[in-house]
């Protein structure tokens, strides 16, 4: 039986996600996602959507000069792998209040191998971050789940 959980937290990947202690991420209502200039999975285009699905209104950096206490800023980046082909292997989101640099959200997702797709490693981290800020999880997450035999996680 080991074994085969190994197995399945092996194939699903693996979400970390810290959210700093007493942060009230509701009281935020702008969200400036910093793009990364080469973004070879469109990781920035899922979190912006996933973000504009959390109520936030979402704009790109630059940041404006005047930040207001309402502000948040999110950085990302990747680390590709290849197995077979070109994949999306880890990636790292941080929730920032943009007018003091704080971090108040650090999630982390980390897959050996592709045995999920990009879609699904996005959707099974903004699942975990939306349940730990207090949000109700993704739409149908649970049942893409059921369907897939994840429902061990």
């Amino acid at each position: 039986m080991l074994v085969i959980t190994g197995v399945l937290t092996a194939c699903t990947g693996e979400v970390k996600t810290h959210v700093m202690p007493n942060i009230d991420i509701k009281k935020y209502n702008t969200a400036y996602v910093d793009l990364l200039k080469q973004d070879e999975f469109n990781l920035g285009a899922a979190i912006m959507a996933h973000v504009a699905d959390m109520g936030f209104a979402v704009k790109l950096t630059p940041l404006p000069q005047t930040l207001l206490g309402s502000d948040l800023l999110i950085k990302y980046d990747y680390y590709d792998g290849w197995d077979f082909r070109k994949h999306l292997k880890n990636f790292n989101i941080q929730f920032l209040d943009a007018k003091t640099g704080s971090v108040l959200l650090s999630s982390r997702y980390e897959l050996v191998g592709i045995w999920r797709g990009e879609e699904y490693r996005i959707n099974y981290t903004f699942n975990d971050i939306r349940v730990k800020l207090g949000y109700p999880p993704l739409n149908n997450f649970i049942e893409q789940k059921r369907l897939s035999g994840d429902m061990n996680e």
